[in-house]
């Protein structure tokens, strides 16, 4: 059972046992970051700067993702993570 509230971004399911809670997030903008190396497919190609944001009110705000050609595409070095401050 999927609970949805029409001004709330949030969703909920509960099992009974378990309830998972989550934020419906949809793309607000994407900015080519050009060609960089991918360590995932071990060659270069585009990556995309894209903001995500909540699709209503929502105890969450936006964040940012890097988008590649593939979903498991990374262009940060095995075991390195990003930072809000990075870039």
């Amino acid at each position: 059972m999927v609970s949805l509230s029409e001004q709330s971004a949030d969703w909920c399911v509960d099992s009974g046992s378990v309830s998972i809670v989550g934020t419906h997030m949809a793309e607000y903008s994407r900015e080519s970051m050009g060609e960089r190396w991918c360590f995932t497919c071990r060659k270069r190609h585009n990556f995309d700067w894209v903001v995500m944001a909540p699709v209503g009110l929502s105890y969450y705000g936006p964040h940012v993702e890097i988008h590649g050609v593939r979903a498991e595409c990374s262009d940060l070095f095995p075991g390195w993570s990003r930072n809000w401050g990075d870039e």
